[in-house]
């Protein structure tokens, strides 16, 4: 069944292995795709909003987003009405549904999921929309902080969002999804010219091929990292174009204001070497460097110990902080994840 794109309300089921991060990730990828949008709520897990986007390009580009459907209704979990869910459901014509509800962190456990489903299934039917676990069309119901979200899903992650098997790896790398997040969290464009100047393995550049959404510049100092990033490419064939070259991130050969979205993971930790010049120091050179090659209104996206405050780095050099997220890594190292724009 084909809804288009048009101007309604929509659920986006999240994941939660973070509480703000999958929100903010989807509200970045609204920015950078141009959707017109409105909020309408948030829940542990769900965001809800009204507008015109295209819930399968979104799905393909998010690392966090598990799902998107048509927001139906959503009530108290005191006083669920199935027939006017049934009545909502029947202007969109359906001849057939199966319904299926989900708890999210052990909501409202007192209630069962298989009641939810099969006093649905009975209003539905009442309506002459034919209630089968063989339908296409899935009535997803969502069970989080006392309320029951009802929606027709759209579009849904199946299993992993690409199978990269990269021949160069190496310890401290940041996984495939925070790669795609720090991506996203960049507001990289279609066609727009994407850096990340400790780029070590080439993960995040590489996601931006993956998504076709553009042009990467993928530098580091270590000629080890350079070589091993450029045998990445070539054994995943997804960039049409790329640059891969070795690079002091303190002195880019880049024109001034030339680039559009910086995103990169700068060394830090027990698996990353700084070369014996420290976090502090290499951070708040490459910032003065990225203050100058990046365009004004343009996002930057970095990395750091949560001990180091690495927001403070930001606005120390004039960027406009959007905001920083701390997030445990392991017993040893606590990750503070920082996004700023150039004014």
């Amino acid at each position: 069944m084909d809804l288009g794109k048009e101007q309604m309300e929509y659920y986006a089921l999240l994941s939660g292995f973070h509480p703000t991060l999958p929100n903010d990730e989807l509200k970045a990828i609204l920015e950078a795709n141009d959707y017109e949008w409105n909020f309408i709520y948030r829940f542990d897990e769900v965001f809800l909003i009204r507008g015109e986007i295209d819930p399968e390009r979104i799905i393909e580009r998010a690392a966090y987003v598990k799902e998107i459907g048509r927001l139906i209704a959503y009530y108290s979990v005191e006083s669920i009405d199935f027939t006017g869910v049934a009545q909502k459901l029947k202007v969109l014509r359906l001849k057939d549904a199966r319904v299926d509800a989900i708890r999210l962190k052990g909501y409202s456990s007192s209630l069962s999921l298989s009641k939810i489903e099969i006093s649905l299934a009975r209003e539905i039917e009442k309506i002459g929309i034919n209630a089968t676990t063989k339908s296409k069309n899935l009535v997803r119901v969502i069970i989080t902080e006392g309320v029951a979200i009802f929606g027709l899903l759209l579009s849904k992650k199946k299993g992993t969002f690409s199978n990269i098997k990269k021949p160069f790896n190496r310890s401290g790398q940041i996984d495939q999804y925070l790669s795609r997040l720090f991506l996203n969290l960049s507001r990289a464009r279609k066609n727009s010219t994407l850096l990340d100047p400790f780029c070590g393995t080439g993960g995040i550049v590489l996601e931006a091929c993956l998504l076709g959404i553009a042009r990467p510049l993928c530098m580091d100092i270590s000629e080890e990292m350079v070589l091993g990033s450029k045998s990445n490419f070539l054994a995943l064939n997804e960039c049409r174009s790329f640059c891969i070259a070795r690079h002091d991130a303190s002195r880019l050969p880049i024109v001034d204001e030339s680039v559009d979205a910086i995103a990169t993971d700068p060394p830090y930790g027990r698996a990353s070497s700084t070369r014996k010049m420290g976090y502090d120091f290499i951070v708040s050179e490459f910032l003065e460097e990225a203050m100058r090659i990046l365009k004004r209104g343009s996002y930057i996206v970095y990395a750091g110990p949560y001990e180091k405050r690495p927001h403070s780095f930001a606005l120390d050099k004039g960027f406009k902080l959007v905001k920083h997220y701390a997030m445990y890594v392991h017993s040893g190292l606590n990750r503070e994840i920082v996004v700023a724009k150039k004014p």
